[in-house]
């Protein structure tokens, strides 16, 4: 069969960082199928362009990552799609769709949502296709019922084993080249990302990852993660490596070993990763130094160790402090993401926000106003308040501010308050994170809390 995949069409044209992971995985397996695939990614391309590729494959089956940001761009697409190849079965995932696919269904012709990771529910679909079997038996999707409800298949189980999934089926995209994007700063060109783990061990209020990778931490091992940066230097010449983790070094010794591999295959490679300021310690830094990293992104969020208790951050000043110390110390530069508007946010507790970052002295630094995203805590509790509701994403209006405590002006003067007390320092505090945290948005599927970093930064 001939399959189409393609990554959430994006309404800003800002070049992405990476290539999207997503459908770069489900390429994989259906490529080991035997079938033909094409990657489409709707960060580069547009929706004519998707179109006119699209009609030219003629493909069976279409597969779609929607993501709530432009969640109308995918709705206009898949209607486009729909009329330009009527016969081919059309597959939704990602987030969005996980979290509404009875929305998925009424604004589109949806055949069946995956819900969660879709490697394996994927690969089931594609052999009931080619089996001529219905979906019902597959665990993990949401189906259209004849009653316009969603009829919701056995839940499944998430990939324990993930060195069992291939490698990112990279040449499903057309004249393919990580030259094509714009790398995570400040890794050099040409630069690749590899994801090395799912799942998050914290459960942040603002961050949805949990509901949908879970909260286990599940990761491949280190054999598995060299194997594949071997093949990316070795195939494509990639001079440095982002891991898409959540959190990368969650198993200090996984971490460690992967350090070690990097050094014994003599890769001259840069790298970076994220990273809770509770999993940094002198032994572990020491070992990525050694084998190229150069920067490690933090969560810090705020400075008031009351605002991190009510986003269930886990973490104090100290921790943040500790870390940062300690990754400079190391000579990695360590960049700090912060956020206005939490639960309880004050000028009290961005004044101690401002007061953090003189003490860290972070390489660089980006802040932003919250934003309430479907799945987090946060969201929840915003709307058992009365202030939001879900057919608000029925609608194509953009993804609203926390306006539960402050209005939209004192929200912009609070953050206004933050980046004017940040741009005082005069310690080579970088401010230059526009672009830089644009690409964050384009690139990363499990780092929600980046989502809140995007629009407006230091303008």
């Amino acid at each position: 069969m001939k399959i189409v995949l393609i990554s959430n069409p994006v309404s800003r044209r800002q070049r992405p960082d990476y290539p999207p992971p997503g459908i770069a995985y489900l390429g994989a397996v259906a490529h080991q199928k035997g079938h033909e695939v094409l990657l489409l990614d709707g960060g580069l391309l547009s929706c004519s362009q998707i179109i006119s590729k699209t009609r030219l494959f003629s493909p069976d089956i279409l597969g779609v990552t929607c993501w709530t940001i432009d969640r109308g761009m995918v709705w206009k697409l898949c209607e486009m799609l729909k009329q330009t190849v009527p016969n081919a079965i059309l597959i939704m995932g990602g987030p969005h769709a996980t979290i509404y696919p009875e929305h998925i269904f009424k604004l589109t012709h949806t055949s069946a949502v995956v819900l969660g990771e879709g490697e394996d529910t994927f690969s089931d679909i594609i052999d009931a296709i080619s089996e001529g079997k219905d979906f019902k038996s597959i665990p993990g999707l949401a189906l259209r019922a004849k009653d316009n409800n969603v009829f919701y298949t056995e839940i499944r189980q998430r990939i324990d084993d993930l060195d069992r999934i291939p490698l990112p089926y990279y040449a499903g995209f057309e004249n393919f080249s990580f030259s094509h994007y714009c790398s995570h700063p400040p890794l050099p060109s040409p630069s690749a990302a590899i994801i090395s783990s799912r799942g998050c061990v914290f459960d942040c209020s603002y961050c949805a990852s949990v509901r949908f990778w879970g909260s286990t931490w599940r990761f491949r091992s280190p054999e598995n993660i060299l194997a594949e940066t071997g093949w990316l230097v070795e195939k494509y010449g990639v001079r440095s490596l982002f891991f898409y983790d959540d959190n990368f070094p969650v198993n200090k010794n996984r971490a460690i070993a992967i350090c070690e591999g990097i050094i014994k295959n003599k890769w001259d490679l840069k790298w970076a990763c994220c990273s809770h300021v509770k999993m940094i310690n002198s032994e572990l830094l020491k070992a990525m130094k050694a084998s190229g990293c150069i920067a490690i992104d933090f969560g810090v969020e705020s400075g008031d160790d009351n605002i991190l208790m009510n986003i269930n951050k886990c973490q104090n000043h100290k921790d943040i402090e500790r870390a940062f110390s300690l990754t400079s110390e190391a000579g990695i530069s360590a960049q700090a993401y912060l956020m206005v508007g939490n639960p309880g946010e004050s000028e009290s507790s961005v004044d101690n926000t401002i007061e953090l970052i003189k003490r860290i002295k972070p390489r660089m630094c980006g802040t932003n106003i919250l934003w309430l995203l479907p799945g987090t805590k946060v969201y929840q509790d915003a709307v058992r308040n009365g202030f939001i509701n879900d057919d608000y994403w029925l609608t194509n209006n953009d993804v609203p501010y926390n306006l539960q405590e402050h209005s939209m002006r004192n929200l912009v003067m609070l953050r206004q308050r933050l980046m004017m007390g940040i741009a005082k320092e005069k310690n080579g505090i970088s401010l230059r994170v526009n672009n830089y945290l644009k690409c964050l948005y384009y690139r990363h599927p499990f780092l929600s809390r980046y989502r809140s970093l995007v629009p407006n930064i230091f303008r």
